[in-house]
Order: structure tokens, then sequence, then C-alpha cells
């Protein structure tokens, strides 16, 4: 019996022949071991991708299945540093996918097309989380030229994607053919249309060039992967780098990144790494504002530095642009890892007539009902051994209770750590 189970074991591996010889056949024993080690089963696979809920249609063919096997079995290392990315990069995506009504799954495409890499270029001129084309960045509103490109700002570039994302969807109503006319263009897919005289994108997608043939599947292959992942051993890579979550600051006056480094300690190759969208050692003012991404510890010396040095703009100038601006001239600060109580663009006003009362008694008169408008909020950033008294003192009518009280403050907590953001109401 022992013998059975080593020729079994042998004819598994590829090491034994009918001659008896041994043989040594290294490419197939390590594609068995890449198997073993990814848990890779097709048929495991098919039912998992049978179940999965995703925003486009699955077709279980050749192509979807080699693209699960690209991001589980063939490319790890590339899905590990996708996984690593995607805690830095999805928090942004996905609040501004929500602003603006899209399907939260469509984050996944910025890791198809950069690997979540906003200093990505490819051969044929895309650049950015994105890999948007000059023309089509310029027509959706980023700016492109010698001193920046907005196409390497991840805020400025996601803002963008959700635009062409919502104009793709609007014109063929289907996810599946936006996200092709995403990757080859809108009047190839109409081409195709046209040609196949069908709305299925499975029925189109032979009419379409090649790499857009795979634009889905790989699309479904992404996600398969990122919902399973922990079930393939695939876990965020093992990097160097800093894991602490990404702050993005919003700033509208001209900075020298030199002098800055110099005055805040901060690594002017990581303020590079992490900004490629400036291409000068000098950002340039502007109407619209820049967005600074740096780690959150980061930046917060960057804000203070900005606050404190930064000439702030005269009164007339701010009434101009319509910038409701925080302390120092910073315009907005979009942090996933300290408090900060997010204020909606528009808060809608209830009806009235909506609210149900439950109530045995009489009532003669309704509550008067109230919201407050978020153009009345502005935040501060708190700064070295600042006090909720100091804070207080630098606005007309605040006091420490209305802090306490905006911000859900308790009298026996600790003291106010660097760089928490607080809520002002005016």
């Amino acid at each position: 019996m022992t013998y059975k189970y080593l020729f079994i074991l042998c004819i598994v591996l590829g090491s034994y022949s009918l001659s008896g010889a041994v043989v040594h056949d290294p490419v197939g024993a390590q594609a068995l071991k890449d198997r073993i080690v990814a848990n890779y089963s097709e048929e495991d696979i098919i039912d998992r991708l049978k179940s999965m809920q995703c925003m486009v249609d699955i077709s279980l063919d050749q192509d979807v299945l080699d693209q699960v096997k690209r991001f589980v079995l063939i490319d790890r290392t590339f899905s590990k540093r996708i996984l690593y990315r995607k805690e830095l990069y999805f928090p942004l995506i996905e609040q501004t996918f929500a602003a603006n009504l899209l399907p939260n799954e469509l984050k996944y495409i910025a890791a198809i097309e950069s690997g979540l890499n906003p200093s990505a270029k490819s051969g044929a001129g895309a650049a950015g989380l994105w890999q948007f084309m000059i023309a089509t960045a310029k027509n959706r509103g980023l700016k492109v030229d010698d001193k920046v490109d907005q196409r390497f700002d991840a805020v400025n570039a996601t803002k963008a994607a959700a635009s062409y994302f919502q104009s793709l969807y609007h014109m063929f109503g289907d996810w599946s053919l936006a996200l092709a006319a995403y990757n080859c263009g809108e009047n190839k897919v109409l081409d195709a249309l046209q040609k196949s005289e069908s709305k299925n994108y499975w029925e189109v997608r032979k009419f379409l060039p090649r790499q857009t043939q795979l634009f889905v599947p790989a699309f479904i292959g992404l996600t398969y992967m990122i919902m399973f992942s922990e079930l393939h051993n695939l876990y965020p890579e093992n990097t160097s780098q800093s894991s602490e979550l990404l702050t993005f600051v919003k700033i509208d006056r001209e900075l020298n990144i030199d002098k800055m480094s110099k005055a805040t300690g901060i690594d002017k190759s990581i303020f590079k790494l992490l900004n490629p969208a400036y291409r000068k050692s000098i950002i340039p003012k502007s109407e619209k504002g820049h967005y600074i991404t740096l780690p959150d510890s980061l930046a917060v010396e960057f804000v203070e530095y900005y606050s404190n040095h930064i000439k702030r703009p005269a009164k007339a100038e701010e009434e101009e642009i319509q910038i409701q601006l925080l302390p120092g001239g910073i315009i907005d600060i979009i942090s996933f890892a300290r408090p900060l109580a997010e204020v909606p663009n528009q808060i809608p006003a209830p009806d009235p007539k909506a609210i149900e009362y439950y109530t045995t008694s009489n009532i003669n008169e309704k509550p008067n009902l109230k919201t407050d408008s978020p153009k009345n909020y502005i935040y501060h950033i708190v700064k070295s051994r600042e006090s909720l008294s100091d804070i207080a003192a630098l606005y007309e009518t605040v006091n420490v209770n209305d802090l306490m009280e905006w911000n859900e403050l308790h009298k026996d907590m600790a003291a106010l750590k660097k760089g928490t953001v607080l809520i002002i109401k005016q």
C-alpha cells in the first residue's frame, strides 16, 4: 500500500516515469505548488462567481475565468499590492462616488487601470489613478499644463472620473457598456452596438477591440479577488512604506515646496511621491484650489505651516471667489484618520406633511422644523497645546460650551489632540 501511494504522489508531482526512472519536472511541480498555495480550484471559483454580487452581469466564459486566474494565481504580487493600496485610496473614492450616487464597485476600475498608483503612466499617454488621456482630462475640467497635471491629483481626478462615469451611464444605460466605453471610447462602443444590433455587452463585445473585450472580464476578476482574497491566501503586500491613512488638504495660495519642507521637516521625496501632480517646486495659486496629499501625521504639520506662514487672501478676494475658508486659508480637509463630522453639501428641508404624529391628544400646531445650513459651518484644526478656551477666544460669539456641544466633547475628556478637526458654527 505504501508503494501505491508513493506511485500516485510521484505521478501527481510529475517526477516519475513508467520506465521506473525518476525525472525532474520543476515547472510542473512548481505550478502544482502555486495552485496549492493559492487554494486554486476552478470548480470552487465557478461556484463563487455564480453567487457573487457584481454590478455587471457575469458570464462564466473562458475570458472571465482567465482573469480570475490572473489575479489569484498568476500575478499574485500585483494583487497583494492592490490589497495594500486600497486602504490608502478606496476611502477617498468611495466617499466621492457616494456623493455622486455612483456604484461603490466602480472603485475597482482604478485598480485595473493604474494598480491604484497615482503616479502611473502608460505608453499611450494615459496618466494617474484613472489613466485619463489629456483630451479626456481637459474635457472633464482637469488642468494639464507645464506646472500642474491634475490627472495625478487623486482627489480632482476621482471627481473627474465620477463625472465621466455619470455621462457614460447616461449615454448607454448599462454599466458593462459604460465600462467598455471608459476603456476604448464612446464612439467605438456606439459602432459596436450598431454592428451587433444588440444592447447586451456579451453579444456586443466581439465587435470591440480585444483589449476592451477583456476589460469587463478583468473587472469581474478583480472584484472576485478582492472579495475572496483570504480564501486564496492573498494579503496586503509587505512594504517598507507607511500604511498610515492619507489626508487630503485643499489650498488656494501659492506654495513653495522647498520652503515648506525646510520649515516643517516633511521629506521632499515623500511629498513628491504622494503629489506627482506638481511639476515645479512652486505650486501656483488657484481659485478652484489644489489638493495636497500626505500621511495623516505629516498633514498636521503641513496645515500648521500653511496656516501660519502662507499669506492669507484679502477679505474682498475671499468674497469674490465665494469659498468658505478654514482658518489660514485652508479650503477643505478630507481625512479618514481623525475626528471630523461630515457636513453634507445640501441638507434637504423636511416635509412636514410626510411626518406622522402618533398621539392621542389633539395637536393644533406642528413644531417648527429647522435644519442647519452647511454654509454656517467652518472647521478649526487644533494646534499644539491649544485648549478649548484658546479656540473659543478666536471666534466671536463662540464659547467653550458651544464647542463641546457641536463636537460632542465631554468635560472629563483628556486634552485635545493636535490635528483634531472641530466644527465651528457661525
